[in-house]
C-alpha cells in the first residue's frame, strides 16, 4: 500500500512505531506543516538526515529511505505560533519519491511489513521476558524507579517493547536507524540484548562508587 504524507527530516532522532517522540516545532514552514496536519489525518512521516549532506540541496537522498509512519497525538500551540507535539509512531515506511516540495515536502512512500519470526510462541515469550527484565533494572538504575512503577512493561507486546527500548538507550544515531531497518523484531530484539547488557553493567558499576570522593579532591 502505498500513500502521500508530509515528511519531517530530523538530524538526530529516529521514532519507532509504537513509541511516542516529543518535538518542539519552530520553523516557519514546519510550523505551516503542522498545522495542516493536525487539521487533516494528523499523520506524518519522521526521516533521520543523512549525515554531512544538506536536505535543502539534495533533497530526499539526503534522507534514510526507510523511515517511519507517525502521528500527532497531542499538541499545543504557542503564543509565538510554534507548537509542542507528541508523534507516536504507527509504521515503517520507505521513501518512494517527492510529490511536492514547498512549503514542505510531501513524499510517496510505501508500507513495510514486519517479518514475523520462526521463532515458536514460548521461544518469543522467553526473549521478551528477558529483554523486559534487563530493561526494568536498567531504567530502575537510571532514572530511581521503583520496580512497582514498571507494571506497565508486562502490558507492552513484543514489538512495542523492543522499540521502547531501542528508543531509550542512549546509542549513535546511525545504530538507531540500523535498529529501524531491520524486517525482524525479533532480530532487533536480539540485537538490543548484548547492547543492554553492557549498558546495564556500566551503570552498575558507576551507582556502585558514584558515594566514593577522594578526601582531598584539591590534590587529584
Amino acid at each position: 500500500m502505498e500513500m502521500i504524507v508530509p515528511l519531517f527530516p530530523l538530524p538526530n532522532a529516529v521514532l519507532f512505531p509504537k513509541t511516542p517522540m516529543p518535538l518542539f516545532i519552530f520553523e516557519e514552514k514546519y510550523r505551516t506543516m503542522v498545522r495542516e496536519v493536525i487539521a487533516g489525518s494528523g499523520e506524518l512521516v519522521i526521516a533521520l538526515m543523512r549525515e554531512g549532506l544538506e536536505f535543502r540541496q539534495t533533497g530526499i537522498s539526503a534522507v534514510h529511505s526507510v523511515a517511519c509512519l507517525g502521528k500527532i497525538e497531542s499538541h499545543e500551540e504557542l503564543e509565538d505560533g510554534k507548537y509542542n507535539i507528541v508523534v507516536v509512531g504507527l509504521r515503517r515506511v520507505r521513501l518512494v519519491r517527492i510529490v511536492e516540495n514547498s512549503p514542505y515536502r510531501l513524499v510517496e512512500v510505501e508500507m513495510l511489513e514486519d517479518v514475523e519470526s520462526s521463532d515458536d510462541s514460548e521461544a518469543m515469550v522467553q526473549r521478551q521476558n528477558h529483554l523486559g527484565g534487563l530493561f526494568s533494572e536498567f531504567t530502575e538504575l537510571a532514572a530511581g524507579i521503583q520496580p512497582q512503577t514498571m507494571d506497565l512493561m508486562p502490558q507492552l507486546d513484543f514489538e512495542s517493547l523492543v522499540n521502547m527500548v531501542a528508543m531509550t538507550l542512549n546509542l549513535p544515531i546511525e545504530q538507531k536507524q540500523a535498529l529501524l531497518e531491520i524486517d525482524a523484531p525479533s532480530q532487533r530484539c536480539d540485537m538490543l540484548i548484548p547492547i543492554l547488557k553492557q549498558q546495564l553493567e556500566t551503570l552498575v558499576i558507576v551507582r556502585r562508587y558514584e558515594h566514593i570522593k577522594p578526601e582531598n579532591p584539591g590534590l587529584n
